[in-house]
C-alpha cells in the first residue's frame, strides 16, 4: 500500500514525499495542498507548513470540514495522532482519501454523458468541493456541522501540547533516543552473545565430528592392515601349494620322458629288424654272384623284356627258392628257439644273481642300522638335546601360530557378523523412522480428514438446525392458529380449513407463520393472497376428484371413465414419438459380468485384477480406454486430417460404394487414365472409440472433465470387445514340445494356419475396475446396456391424465424390482477412512526392483541392507494426501446415492469388507464370481430341461395324432362293418323272401360279408394295437416332461445368486411347467383316444358276431376331452335321429365358427396427436375452473370467518369499553378519606359513611345494567343481520359455477368421444362416413335463463319431462339457482343419451331402399361402367354404436354423481355457516352474562371493603380501582401518607493518612478516567493534566496538590514501559487501591485460587462474567480478612499462617496432615466465621465501597446489561512489591493452582499478559507481543528448561511442605503433557522469557505513584 500510495501522491499529485510519510504529513499542510490538487481546499493558501502547534491547529481545523463532506472521519484523537506521528496512521488516512475520491470519479464518469452538454460535446466533470456540498440535500445539519467544527477546534486545541512541553520534549528525544540506542546495543549484545553461544556449540560439534572421523579413519587403517597381512598369508599359501604343484609336474615329466624313452629304444630295435630283413631279402636276390645292384640295373642295349628274361634266367628254381626258403624258415625257427632257450638262462641266472645282491644289500643294511644304532646310542649329546628343544619349539610357534590364525579368523567372523547385525540394525532404525514418519503424516492427515469432516457435519447440521428451526416456526405458526381459532370460536378447526393449513405447512407458506390478518388486508398482500387460495384450490381438486377430505361419499368414490382413460392412453400412446433406442450391446451371454468400486484404496484394482486373472476375465480400466481413445482419435486425426468429431457419422452414398481408402498412386504421379480425382482416397469412417477420444479430448482441453457419456460409451465398447477377447494362453511347462512336423505330410501343411485356441483360454466375460463412481454414470450405464429409462417412465407417468387415467396395466411400474445387464458389482467398502490414508501414505517404491512395499501392511524385509536407503515414495497423483481427502470426501457424498442406485436391483451390489486382509477381500470376491457361475450354470440346466420338456411335449402331440389317427381308423372300421352287416341282412332278406329263394346264393353272400366283416374287424384290431403304442409314447413323454420340470425346479435354487440368472431360470422353469402340462394333456387325449378305439373294436366285435341288426340303426361316437370322464359306448340310433344330431352338429358349429366383427384399424399420428391435444386442452380448461371454483369457495369461507370474529372482537370491545366506574370510584375515596379521623369514631359519621357506600354500590350496579342493556341490543342487531342469507346465496353461485365447470366437462368429453369414434371406425364406413352426430353444448347456468330445447324435459307437466333424482327437489328449497342448474344438466345428459341411442327401422322402408339399391346395382351391372357400393358391415355401426353408448352412459352417471356430491357440499356448508352464526350469537350472550355477574360481584366486593373500613372507623389506605370485571387494591399506590421514621446518621468514611485515596476520592477519579478514555489507555500528558486538575479541584488528597505537571508525567512514566506515549489507568487506579488497602497485596497463590473458585461459584451460567448482584454476593478475601481481629490496625494474623487458606485447610484434613512441633492451629469451632461488617452498625463499609470501585472499574456493557470479568479484574489485583510475587499470583488465578509453581501455557500466558485482551492497544503501541509471539517464547522456555525444577525449601508455614510437593507433582504432571507450559520462575529467570516479563509483566511490580511525584 505505501508504494502504492508513494505513485499516487508523487507522479500523479507531485508533492514533495520523502520515506517518512508520518512526519511529511504530521503538520497537515500536504493534506491541504493534497485537497487544492482536486480543488477540493479552496483557501490551502492559508496553511502554514510550520510544525509549531499554532499552525497545525490552524490547519486541521481548515481540513475537518473537508475531511467530513469527503466522508473521511477527522477527529480529535486521529488529528493529535498525526500530530504525534503514530506508525501507519497518515498512510491509512491517506488511502481512505484515495478510496473516496476514486469512487466519486467513478460516479461522476457513470453520468458524465447524461446531460445534454455531455451528449453533445462530451464533456466530463471533475470532483470539486461545490459537488462535495451539493452531495449533502440534509440542510436541516448544517447547524450541527458549524457546531462539530467548533468543537473540533475547542477540542484541538485543548489537547495540543504546550509548546513549552513541544520544546522540552525536543530536548528530551537525544536522551530519549539514547535509552533506545542503548536497548538496541542490549538487544545486539544479547543477540551476539546467542550469536557467539551458537558459534561455540558449532565448533564442539565440529570437533566432536573431527573426532569422531579421525577414529573411524583409524579404525579403517587398522582394518585394511589386518587385511594386508591376511592377504599375505593367503599369498604364501597359494605360493607353497603352487611349490607343491610343481614338484608334481616335474615328476609326472621325468615318467612321461622316461616312457618316451622306452618307446624310441623299441622303435629302434623295430628298425634295426627291418634293415636286417632287408639286408637279407637284398642277399637273397644277389645270388651267388653277390652283385644284385648290377643285376637289377638293364644292361644297356637291351629291352627290358630281354633284361627280364635274363633275370628270369638267371634266377633260381622254384623248388630250390622253396627249399631255400624252408631251410632259412627252419634256421631262423631253431635260432629262435636258441634265443629264447639262452635268454631264459640269462634270465634265471640274473634273477639269482639279483637275489643274491638283494640278500647281501640287506645284510649290508641291517649291519649298517645296527651300526647306526649303536652309533646314535652311543653318541646321545647336547646337539641332539637342542635340536629336539628346537624342534619343539617350532612345533609350538607352528601351533601358535595356527591358533592365531584361527583367533584371527574368528575375529574377522565376528566383525562380520558384528558388521552385519550394525547393517541390519541401521536397517531397522532406518526403517523404524521411516514408518514413524509415516504414521506421523498419516496422523496429520487423519485429524485434517476430521476436521474436515467434523466441518461438514457442521454444515450440514447447521442446514438441518435451519430447516428444523423453520419447520418449527411453521408448526408454532400453525398451533397459533388453531389456539386463535378455538379460542375465538370455542370449536375445534374445521376439517376444511385444518386441511388449508396443513397445504400450507407443507409447502412452506411464509403466511403461515404469523396468523393471518382476520380484517381487512393490505392492497399489497391482496396478489399473494390469491396465488395461496389458488394453490390451496388446486390442492382441493384431488380430494374433490377421489371424493376424499370434505367431498366424501357414503356410497363410495366416483371413479373415472374407463373408456375415455383407455382412449386416451391410447392416443398418448400412438401419437408419442418413440425414442431413439440405443444399439444395445448383447453381452448377456458372457459368463461374468462384473464391475468393482468402492472407496478409495479399499483394494477395487487388486481386486479386479485377480478376478480377471483367476476367471480369463477382459479388465476395462476406465482411464486406460480413455488413453486408448484418445490416442485412436490422435491416429485418426493424423491419417484423414480432420478431427474424428468432425467427421460424418455415414459415408456418402459414391464413397460408400467405392472402397473406404483408395490404393496408392505410383511414384511418378501419373495413372492409368480417368477423371481428376477419381484415384483420390475417400477417409475411412472413424471408429467409436475415435470418436469418443475426440470428445474426450475437447472436453479436456476445454477445462473440463471427461464426460459421463464419453466415458459410459467407452465402457460398453470395451463391454462388445470383450466377445473378440482372448486371453493370454496357458502354456502347460510340464507338457513336453511336440517334434516338428515332416515336410509334405498334412500336419505340415496344416503348420501355416492360425493355430486353435486351446481349450480353457476362451473369453469368461468383463471386470470394470473403479466404474461406475457416480449414480449418473450407473444409470447412463444401465441405460446403454439394458436400454432401461426410469426418466422416460416417471415422464410418462408424469403426463398421464388426471381426470381419465389410463389403466394400471398401461404405465410402467417405476418401484418394481429392477434387473441389470451387470451380473454383480462388488462394492470394497471402507469404513475407516484413516485405512485408506495409511494405505496411500505408506507406499514405498524399490527403484533397483520395481517392487511397491507398504510400511505398515506389507513393510520390506529387515534383512537387505540397503533397501531402506533405496525405497522411495511412489510418484504417484493418488499418493497426494490433499487429492486423498479429496477423493475420500467426493466418495463420501456420491457413495450413498450410487448405493440408493444399486441397492434398487436385484441382487446386484455385493458388498466386500475391504479393511481386511488382502487374501480375506480377495476371497470373498472369488466366492461371488463362483457363485455366479454357479448360477449360470443352473440358468443353463433351466433352460436345457426346458428344452427337454418342449421335445417330450412335441413328442407327445405327436403320439396324440397318431392315436387319434388311429381312433378314427377304428371307428371308421366299425361304421364300415355296420354297413357291411347292414347290406349282408338286407340281401339276405331279399334272396330268402322271394319267389324263388336262394340258398346257395345266400351262402356265398353270407361267406363274403363275413370275409368283409373279418378283414374290418382286422382293421379295428390294428388301430386299437397302434393306439395302445401311441398312447405308451405319449405317457413316456408326458414322464420325461416331468422329469425335466423337476430338473429345473432344482437348479432353481442355485440361480437365486444372480437376479439375470433366476430369471432366466424362472422363465425356463415357466416353459417347462408349460410344456409338461401340454405333454401330459396329449397324453390323456392319447389315452382317451386310445380307449375310444378299443370301444370302437369292441362294438365291431360285436357287430361281427350279431345275427340281427336294425335297418336305421347307427353308431354315434362321443369324443372324450379328458379322462376323468367315463367313456360312454357307442349307441345304436335311427337314421332320423342321426340326422337330427348331424344337422344341430352343423349348426353349432356355424355358430361357433361365425366371423366376428371388423376391427378398426389404428389412428394415424397426426391425427391421434390431435385428439390427444383436444383431450388436455379439455382437462387443462376443467381443472383450472375447479382450481378458480374452489379457490373462490375457501376465500368466501375465510371472508366469513373473519366476518364473525370481526363481530367477536368488536363485541369484545363493547365489552370492555371504559365507563364512569373509575371516576365515581375516585371520587368516593377521595370523599371517604377526607373526613377528619377524629370525628370517625362517632355513630352519626360511620351511618353517613355507609350511607354512601350503598350509594356508589347503586350507582354501579345501575351502570352495569345499562351497559348490559346496551350490549343484549347490540347482540339482537348481530343475530338479525342478513350476512347468513347474503352468503349463502353467493355460496350457490359458487356451487352454480362447479356446475358448469361439470357441465362444460360432460359436453366437452361427449364430443371428445364422438370424435375419437367417427375417427377410428371411418376407414370402415369408406367410401361412405360415419352418421353424424349433433355436437354437445352446455347451456350457461350463470345466465340464469332455461334454454328453449330443455324447458320442456324440466317441466314436470310436460311429456318429454326427465325424471329427477329425489335430492334435487331437496335442493330445490335452500338453493334454488344450484337446482336449476343440476336439472338443465341432468336434462341434456339423457336427451343427449337418448339421442345416441339407435332408432328401430321401418320393415316397409327398408324393404324399399333394398329394391332401390338392388335395381341401381343391377343397372350399374349392365353398363358395366362402375362396381355397386355394398352396405356398411352392420356389426361395424353396432359396434361403434356400443362403444358411443357405453361412454355416453358413463358419463352421464359420473356427471349425475358429480352435481349430487355438488348439491350435498352446498347445504353442508350452509349449515356450516348456520351453526357458525348460530354459535357466535350464543357466545355473544355468554360474554354479556358473565361480563355482568363479574362486574356485579367487583361492585360487591368493593361495596364490602369499603363498608369494613368505615365501620372499624378507618380510612382506605390504598387505592381501589375498577378494572373490567376485576377489583384490584393497588398496595403501591397509598392514599394516605406514612407517619415519618427518625433519620440515621449514616457512616462515614475517614481520610487514609498521607497521600492514600479513599474509597470516595477512588470512585471518581475512576469515573473520571471512564469518561475520558473508556477504552482503557490513555496519553501520558493528557493524564497528568487531568490529575493535577482533579488534585486542584479536591478530588484527590491534599498531598497531590503540590505536584507539577512534569512530577506527575514523570510518576506516569512508570506505568509505560513499552515508551508508548499511552498509560493503562486501570493499573494505576488498582495500584492506588493497593496503596490504599494493603489487605489486597498480602494475598498469596492460594488466597487468590481460592478467589477464582468463589467467583465461579456465583456465575451461574459459567461464562467468566459476573453481573452486579453476582459481583456483590461474592465475598474477597480483604472483606472477611477485614473482620479478623487486627486487621484494622494492619497487624497480622497469630493463630495460624498468613498463607493459609480454606482450600488449604481442606486439602490438609484430606491428606492427613498433622501439626507439628512449635505448630499450633486454631480451634474451628472457637473461631468467628469471618464476614463483612453490616452496613447499619455505625461502621463505613470500606471492602463494600472498594467493591463497589472495582465493579466501576473492570464492567463493561455486554448486550445491554454490565458484566464484570473476575479473572482480569483478579490478575490486575495481584500487583505486589515483590514482582517476583506478583507474577507468580497471576500464574495461580490463571491456571487456579494454589501452588507457587503453577505452570501455564501459552494461552494462560497471553491472558496474564493482556488481562483484558490485546485489541485495545494494538493500534497503540501497547500491543508488542502477538498471541504467536508469546507462544515462540513459552515454547524456548519450555524446551530450554524441558525438566520440571525441584521443589523450592520448605517455608516456615505449616502448609508449605506438602504443597510444595504437590506444586512439584503438578509441575511434572504439565510438564508431560503436549502443549509447553511453563512457571514463572522458568519464564523470568531464562533468557527466552526475559524480554517478554520485562516489557510485558511490569504491571505486576507494584509502583507507588504518590511517592514517584515527590522524586
Amino acid at each position: 500500500m505505501s508504494d502504492l500510495l508513494r505513485t499516487w501522491l508523487t507522479e500523479e499529485l507531485g508533492l514533495p514525499i520523502s520515506d517518512n510519510l508520518e512526519r511529511d504529513f504530521a503538520s497537515g499542510y500536504l493534506f491541504g495542498q493534497l485537497f487544492s490538487k482536486y480543488n477540493l481546499q479552496p483557501d490551502a493558501e492559508h496553511f502554514d507548513a510550520k510544525r509549531m502547534p499554532d499552525s497545525m491547529i490552524n490547519n486541521y481545523t481548515r481540513l475537518q470540514p473537508t475531511f467530513n463532506k469527503l466522508g473521511v472521519q477527522l477527529d480529535t484523537r486521529v488529528a493529535n495522532m498525526l500530530i504525534r506521528e503514530e506508525l501507519g496512521v497518515a498512510p491509512r488516512l491517506l488511502y481512505s482519501i484515495k478510496q473516496n475520491l476514486a469512487s466519486i470519479q467513478k460516479t461522476l464518469t457513470k453520468f458524465q454523458h447524461t446531460g445534454n452538454l455531455g451528449r453533445t460535446m462530451g464533456a466530463t466533470v471533475s470532483p470539486s468541493r461545490g459537488l462535495l456540498e451539493a452531495q449533502k440535500h440534509n440542510t436541516n445539519k448544517e447547524k450541527y456541522e458549524s457546531s462539530a467544527h467548533r468543537h473540533f477546534e475547542d477540542m484541538l486545541r485543548i489537547q495540543a501540547a504546550n509548546p513549552n512541553v513541544v520544546m522540552e520534549s525536543m530536548h528530551l528525544s537525544k536522551f530519549t533516543d539514547e535509552g533506545l540506542r542503548q536497548q538496541r546495543e542490549a538487544l545486539a549484545t544479547l543477540l551476539r552473545e546467542r550469536a557467539q553461544h551458537v558459534a561455540q556449540r558449532d565448533t564442539f560439534r565440529a570437533g566432536q565430528m573431527d573426532r569422531m572421523h579421525s577414529g573411524r579413519s583409524d579404525k579403517a587403517q587398522k582394518l585394511a592392515r589386518d587385511d594386508a597381512i591376511h592377504a599375505a598369508l593367503l599369498k604364501r599359501k597359494e605360493e607353497m601349494e603352487r611349490e607343491e604343484l610343481r614338484v608334481e609336474l616335474a615328476l609326472s615329466e621325468k615318467a612321461r620322458r622316461k616312457k618316451l624313452e622306452e618307446l624310441h629304444h623299441a622303435a629302434l630295435d623295430v628298425q634295426g629288424g627291418i634293415d636286417a630283413f632287408e639286408i637279407n631279402m637284398k642277399r637273397l636276390v644277389r645270388g651267388d654272384t653277390g652283385e644284385g645292384e648290377e643285376v637289377l640295373a638293364p644292361p644297356a642295349g637291351k629291352t627290358p623284356l630281354e633284361h627280364m628274361e635274363q633275370m628270369k634266367s638267371r634266377a633260381a628254381a622254384t623248388a630250390k627258392l622253396l627249399e631255400d626258403t624252408a631251410a632259412y624258415m627252419r634256421g631262423v625257427k631253431d635260432a629262435r628257439a636258441d634265443d629264447i632257450a639262452s635268454k631264459r638262462e640269462r634270465e634265471a641266472r640274473r634273477r639269482k644273481m639279483v637275489v643274491e645282491q638283494q640278500a647281501a644289500a640287506a645284510n649290508a643294511e641291517r649291519k649298517a642300522q645296527m651300526e647306526a644304532l649303536v652309533t646314535a646310542l652311543q653318541r646321545q649329546s647336547y646337539e641332539e638335546q637342542r635340536l629336539a628343544a628346537r624342534l619343539w619349539q617350532v612345533s609350538q610357534e607352528k601351533e601358535v601360530m595356527r591358533e592365531n590364525r584361527l583367533l584371527r579368523e574368528r575375529q574377522y567372523a565376528e566383525r562380520r557378523e558384528k558388521d552385519w547385525e550394525e547393517t541390519l540394525r541401521r536397517e531397522v532404525e532406518l526403517h523404524r523412522s521411516m514408518r514413524e514418519a509415516y504414521e506421523a503424516e498419516a496422523a496429520l492427515e487423519m485429524e485434517a480428514w476430521r476436521a474436515a469432516q467434523q466441518a461438514r457435519a457442521e454444515a450440514k447440521a447447521a442446514k438441518h438446525a435451519a430447516f428444523a428451526r423453520d419447520i418449527a416456526y411453521q408448526l408454532v405458526g400453525l398451533a397459533e392458529r388453531a389456539a386463535e381459532y378455538r379460542s375465538s370460536t370455542g370449536n375445534l378447526v374445521p376439517r376444511r380449513e385444518w386441511r388449508q393449513w396443513l397445504t400450507m405447512f407443507v409447502t412452506a407458506d411464509p403466511a403461515l407463520a404469523p396468523p393471518a390478518p382476520l380484517q381487512g388486508a393490505a392492497a399489497a398482500a391482496e396478489a399473494e393472497n390469491r396465488e395461496a387460495s389458488l394453490r390451496l384450490g388446486r390442492a382441493l381438486v384431488g380430494d374433490y376428484l377421489a371424493c376424499a377430505g370434505d367431498w366424501v361419499r357414503t356410497e363410495g368414490p366416483i371413479g373415472h371413465d374407463e373408456l375415455l382413460g383407455q382412449v386416451v392412453g391410447d392416443l398418448a400412446i400412438i401419437s408419442r414419438e418413440p425414442p431413439p433406442q440405443p444399439e444395445l450391446p448383447a453381452v448377456e451371454n458372457l459368463p461374468l459380468r462384473i464391475a468393482v468400486v468402492g472407496a478409495p484404496f479399499s483394494g477395487k484394482t487388486s481386486v479386479a485384477q485377480e478376478l480377471a486373472r483367476k476367471y480369463r476375465l477382459h479388465l476395462l480400466d476406465p482411464e486406460a480406454l480413455v488413453a486408448e481413445a484418445m490416442a485412436a482419435a490422435q491416429e485418426y486425426e493424423a491419417a484423414a486430417g480432420m478431427s474424428a468429431a468432425n467427421a460424418p457419422m455415414t459415408l456418402p452414398p459414391a464413397a460408400a460404394k467405392a472402397p473406404s481408402l483408395a490404393p496408392p498412386a505410383s511414384g511418378d504421379g501419373t495413372g492409368d487414365g480417368g477423371a481428376e480425382g477419381e484415384g483420390a482416397a475417400t477417409p475411412a469412417l472413424p471408429s467409436v472409440k475415435a470418436r469418443l477420444g475426440a470428445q474426450i479430448a475437447a472436453a479436456l482441453q476445454a477445462g473440463g472433465e471427461v464426460p459421463d457419456s464419453a466415458m459410459v460409451g467407452l465402457v460398453v465398447q470395451g463391454m462388445k470387445d470383450a466377445k473378440e477377447y482372448t486371453p493370454p494362453v496357458i502354456v502347460d511347462p510340464k507338457a513336453k514340445p511336440k517334434a516338428p512336423a515332416k515336410p509334405g505330410t498334412a500336419a505340415a501343411a496344416a503348420k501355416g494356419a492360425p493355430p486353435p485356441a486351446p481349450a480353457g483360454n476362451e473369453c469368461r466375460g468383463f471386470v470394470v475396475d473403479g466404474f461406475p463412481r457416480t449414480a449418473a454414470q450407473a444409470m447412463l450405464l444401465e441405460r446403454m446396456l439394458t436400454g432401461l429409462d426410469l426418466d422416460a417412465e416417471q415422464q410418462l407417468i408424469d403426463s398421464a391424465s388426471t381426470i381419465a387415467p389410463p389403466p394400471p396395466n398401461a404405465l410402467p411400474q417405476v418401484g418394481r424390482p429392477l434387473v441389470s445387464g451387470m451380473d454383480a458389482v462388488v462394492v470394497c467398502s471402507l469404513t475407516d477412512p484413516e485405512v485408506a490414508l495409511k494405505r496411500a501414505l505408506g507406499r514405498r517404491l524399490d527403484p533397483t526392483t520395481g517392487r511397491v512395499y507398504h510400511l505398515e501392511f506389507d513393510p520390506p524385509p529387515a534383512n537387505d541392507p540397503g533397501l531402506s536407503a533405496r525405497l522411495r515414495e511412489v510418484a504417484d497423483a493418488s499418493n497426494d494426501a490433499q487429492q486423498i481427502q479429496h477423493r475420500l470426501a467426493a466418495h463420501s457424498e456420491l457413495a450413498s446415492a450410487l448405493d440408493d442406485w444399486l441397492r434398487r436391483f436385484s441382487r446386484l451390489r455385493r458388498p466386500v469388507e475391504g479393511s481386511g486382509p488382502l487374501n480375506e477381500v480377495l476371497g470373498s470376491a472369488s466366492d461371488i464370481a463362483d457363485g455366479l457361475l454357479r448360477a449360470k450354470t443352473a440358468a443353463a440346466s433351466c433352460r436345457s430341461a426346458a428344452e427337454a420338456a418342449h421335445k417330450a411335449r412335441t413328442s407327445a402331440e405327436q403320439a396324440q395324432e397318431f392315436a387319434e389317427l388311429a381312433q378314427s381308423a377304428a371307428e371308421s372300421a366299425a361304421r364300415e362293418l355296420l354297413t357291411a352287416k347292414k347290406a349282408e341282412i338286407q340281401a339276405a332278406a331279399l334272396l330268402s323272401s322271394g319267389k324263388n329263394p336262394d340258398p346257395a346264393a345266400a351262402e356265398v353272400l353270407k361267406a363274403q360279408a363275413a370275409a368283409k366283416c373279418a378283414e374290418q374287424l382286422k382293421v379295428a384290431r390294428g388301430a386299437v394295437s397302434d393306439a395302445n403304442s401311441h398312447a405308451e409314447r405319449a405317457a413316456t413323454s408326458a414322464a420325461a416332461a416331468a422329469e425335466a420340470v423337476d430338473r429345473a425346479h432344482k437348479s432353481l435354487g442355485d440361480a437365486e445368486v444372480s437376479a439375470h440368472a433366476e430369471t432366466e431360470a424362472a422363465a425356463a422353469a415357466t416353459e417347462a411347467e408349460k410344456a409338461a402340462r401340454g405333454a401330459q394333456e396329449a397324453a390323456n387325449k392319447a389315452v382317451a383316444a386310445k380307449e375310444a378305439a378299443a370301444l370302437a373294436a369292441s362294438e365291431a366285435e360285436r357287430l361281427a358276431t350279431a345275427t340281427e341288426v336294425p335297418t336305421e340303426a347307427a353308431i354315434t361316437f362321443t369324443r372324450q376331452q379328458t379322462m376323468s370322464a367315463a367313456p360312454e359306448s357307442p349307441a345304436l340310433i335311427s337314421t332320423g335321429d342321426a340326422a337330427a344330431a348331424a344337422t344341430a352338429a352343423d349348426g353349432d358349429a356355424a355358430e361357433g365358427d361365425a366371423p366376428l366383427a371388423p376391427q378398426p384399424p389404428s389412428l394415424p399420428r397426426e391425427l391421434a396427436a390431435t385428439l390427444l391435444t383436444e383431450w388436455q386442452t379439455l382437462e387443462s380448461g376443467y381443472l383450472e375452473g375447479l382450481s378458480l371454483g374452489f379457490a373462490s369457495l375457501a376465500d368466501q369461507h375465510a371472508a366469513a370467518q373473519r366476518h364473525f370474529e370481526a363481530l367477536r372482537q368488536s363485541f369484545r370491545e363493547l365489552l370492555q369499553r371504559p365507563d364512569e366506574k373509575p371516576a365515581l370510584v375516585a371520587r368516593f375515596l377521595t370523599a371517604f378519606n377526607a373526613v377528619e379521623a377524629d370525628m370517625r369514631g362517632s355513630k352519626e359519621s360511620r351511618g353517613e359513611l355507609l350511607l354512601r357506600c350503598e350509594e356508589l354500590r347503586d350507582q354501579l350496579w345501575a351502570l352495569c345494567d345499562r351497559k348490559m342493556e346496551e350490549a343484549e341490543a347490540q347482540r339482537a342487531a348481530i343475530a338479525a343481520d342478513s350476512f347468513v342469507a347474503d352468503h349463502c346465496a353467493t355460496l350457490g353461485q359458487q356451487f352454480v359455477a362447479l356446475a358448469q365447470v361439470e357441465g362444460d366437462r360432460f359436453a366437452a368429453s361427449l364430443n371428445f368421444l364422438r370424435s375419437h369414434t367417427h375417427s377410428k371406425w371411418a376407414p370402415l364406413f369408406a367410401p361412405r362416413e360415419p352418421p353424424p352426430l349433433p355436437d354437445v353444448s352446455a347451456p350457461d347456468l350463470l345466465y340464469g335463463g332455461v334454454p328453449a330445447e330443455l324447458k320442456d324435459k324440466i317441466d314436470p307437466k310436460s311429456k318429454a319431462y326427465v325424471q329427477m333424482p329425489p335430492w334435487v327437489a331437496q335442493l330445490e328449497q335452500r338453493a334454488p339457482p344450484l337446482a336449476l342448474a343440476c336439472k338443465l344438466l341432468l336434462a341434456l345428459a339423457r336427451t343427449v343419451q337418448t339421442g345416441w341411442e339407435p332408432v328401430p327401422e321401418d320393415p316397409k322402408k327398408a324393404k324399399r331402399e333394398a329394391t332401390t339399391s338392388s335395381k341401381t346395382a343391377k343397372g350399374k351391372g349392365k353398363g358395366g361402367e362402375e362396381e355397386a357400393e355394398g352396405p356398411t358391415d352392420p356389426r361395424v355401426v353396432e359396434a361403434m354404436t356400443q362403444e358411443l353408448l357405453g361412454g355416453c352412459g358413463r358419463e352421464v352417471a359420473i356427471l349425475e354423481s358429480r352435481l349430487a356430491l355438488l348439491a350435498e357440499r352446498c347445504l353442508g356448508q350452509m349449515d356450516e355457516i348456520y351453526a357458525l352464526a348460530t354459535g357466535t350469537t350464543a357466545k355473544l350472550g355468554d360474554w354479556v352474562r358473565a361480563r355482568y355477574r363479574a362486574e356485579c360481584a367487583a361492585v360487591a366486593a368493593l361495596d364490602k371493603v369499603s363498608k369494613a373500613a368505615a365501620a372499624a372507623g378507618q380510612q382506605l389506605p390504598h387505592d381501589l380501582q375498577l378494572q373490567d370485571e376485576y377489583l384490584l387494591l393497588d398496595e403501591g399506590a397509598l392514599l394516605v401518607d406514612p407517619a415519618p421514621s427518625l433519620p440515621r446518621p449514616e457512616p462515614r468514611e475517614g481520610q487514609p493518612p498521607g497521600g492514600l485515596l479513599s474509597t470516595k476520592q477512588l470512585g471518581a477519579l475512576t469515573a473520571a478516567f471512564l469518561s475520558a478514555a473508556p477504552g482503557g489507555f490513555m496519553r501520558l500528558q493528557d493524564a497528568a493534566d487531568m490529575l493535577c486538575r482533579l488534585a486542584a479541584e479536591g478530588s484527590l488528597p491534599d498531598p497531590w496538590r503540590m505536584a507539577s505537571v512534569n512530577n506527575m508525567l514523570n510518576a506516569l512514566r512508570l506505568y509505560d514501559p513499552l515508551f508508548s506515549t499511552y498509560l493503562d489507568w486501570r493499573e494505576l487506579v488498582v495500584h492506588l487501591v493497593v496503596a490504599a488497602f494493603p489487605l489486597i497485596a498480602r494475598a498469596d497463590c492460594a488466597d487468590m485460587a481460592d478467589q477464582i473458585d468463589i467467583c465461579a461459584e456465583v456465575d451461574k451460567d459459567g461464562d467468566g462474567l459476573l453481573s452486579q448482584d453476582e459481583w456483590s454476593t461474592a465475598e474477597l478475601w480483604f472483606q472477611y480478612r477485614a473482620a479478623q481481629p487486627g486487621a484494622r490496625s494492619g497487624l497480622p494474623e497469630r493463630d495460624g499462617p498468613a498463607s493459609e487458606s480454606r482450600r488449604e485447610r481442606s486439602e490438609l484434613e484430606g491428606h492427613g496432615h498433622t501439626p507439628g512441633d512449635g505448630e499450633s492451629w486454631p480451634d474451628p469451632s472457637a473461631m468467628q466465621l469471618p464476614s463483612t461488617p453490616p452496613v447499619d452498625d455505625g461502621q463505613y463499609d470500606s471492602p463494600g465501597a472498594l467493591k463497589q470501585v472495582l465493579w466501576a472499574l473492570f464492567s463493561t456493557a455486554s448486550d445491554g446489561a454490565p458484566r464484570l470479568d473476575y479473572r482480569a479484574c483478579l490478575l490486575y489485583l495481584c500487583a505486589d512489591r515483590d514482582a517476583f510475587a506478583g507474577i507468580k499470583k497471576a500464574f495461580s488465578v490463571v491456571t487456579a493452582d494454589i501452588s507457587s509453581n503453577a505452570r501455564a501455557d501459552a494461552d494462560q500466558v497471553f491472558q496474564i499478559a493482556y488481562p483484558l485482551g490485546d485489541e485495545a492497544g494494538a493500534d497503540l503501541n501497547r500491543s508488542p507481543f502477538s498471541y504467536d509471539d508469546v507462544a515462540a517464547v513459552v515454547k524456548a522456555v519450555w524446551e530450554s528448561r524441558s525438566a520440571p525444577p525441584p521443589p523450592p525449601p520448605p517455608a516456615a508455614g505449616r502448609g508449605s511442605a506438602p504443597f510444595g510437593a504437590r506444586g512439584a507433582g503438578l509441575a511434572a504432571l504439565s510438564a508431560s503433557t503436549a502443549d509447553p507450559t511453563v512457571t514463572a520462575e522458568q519464564l523470568m529467570y531464562s533468557a527466552a522469557g526475559e524480554r517478554f516479563v520485562k516489557r510485558m509483566l511490569d504491571r505486576y511490580a507494584w509502583k507507588d505513584a504518590f511517592v514517584a511525584t515527590r522524586l
